[in-house]
């Protein structure tokens, strides 16, 4: 028996099927080249892993403050400084404003006042017809300014020694200025008053007995000026003094006082 193989295929058949040579499956594939560039043009081709975003602009600014810290520091020391002398400015102002409030809202003290000694001067004259002329009389006083500011007395009227509202003795305040916060001792000179003199002091005066208690009282009427950073306070004054005495003889001592002085108006 006659083997048989298989049909050969058709000359055209074979040329239809069979695969293309290499290299034209490489021209089909390979993309068309790019446009040619002009002149003075020059293409870089880096690999795509070696290409980095370009960065925002704010980086700029951020690596400049890096670079310059120092301009940084003096601007917040600047600013600091600028902070500072407001506060300060601030507490001078609000010490200014406040110190001018006071100084014209806040009225000045009294000054304050005290018997030391009572002394009386001639006290067995008299006159040609004989009869006994009024005895003169030396007041010692204690004079405290406690204000801030010295105290001016002049234009001050006189001061006057009674005994039960009957006047005794005149004379004027001697102090004329006192410094600030201090103390001032003076005597006050008072001359005997016209009249009949009471005999309540002619026994004084005469007996030195200690249990025979005189009771005086010394009125003034001061002038004070206080003069204070902006303004000038000026102010009459009342003093007033009751006091008692053990004698108006030779060892008179002061035994008891109340001295109030108090500003008018």
């Amino acid at each position: 028996m006659e083997e048989r193989g298989p049909p050969a295929a058709a000359a055209g058949d074979d040329d239809g099927n069979e695969d293309p040579p290499q290299s034209e499956m490489q021209l089909v594939l390979r993309p068309p080249p790019p446009p040619f560039p002009g002149e003075n043009t020059y293409v870089v081709q880096i690999p795509k892993d070696q290409i980095y975003r370009v960065p925002p602009p704010e980086n700029a600014l951020i690596v400049e403050r890096h670079r310059n810290p120092e301009n940084k520091k003096s601007s917040c020391c600047t600013i600091r400084c600028l902070i500072i002398g407001a506060i300060v400015f601030s507490l001078c102002l609000i010490l200014s404003i406040t110190l001018l409030s006071l100084s014209l809202t806040v009225k000045p003290k009294e000054p304050k006042f005290s018997i030391s000694n009572v002394h009386v001067k001639n006290p067995k004259s008299k006159s040609d017809t004989g009869k006994n002329l009024h005895p003169g009389y030396e007041v010692s006083l204690k004079v405290n300014n406690p204000n801030g500011h010295g105290i001016n007395y002049e234009g001050s009227e006189g001061a006057s020694l009674l005994l039960k509202e009957k006047r005794i003795g005149k004379g004027k305040f001697p102090l004329k200025k006192q410094e600030k916060d201090s103390s001032a001792t003076v005597k006050l000179v008072l001359d005997g008053s016209k009249g009949a003199l009471p005999r309540e002091v002619e026994k004084s005066i005469e007996n030195t007995n200690s249990k025979m208690h005189l009771p005086l009282t010394l009125k003034m009427d001061l002038s004070v000026k206080v003069k204070g950073f902006i303004k000038t306070w000026k102010m009459e004054t009342e003093v007033e003094c009751h006091f008692q005495v053990s004698t108006l003889g030779k060892g008179t001592k002061v035994l008891q006082q109340k001295c109030e002085a108090k500003f008018k108006g």
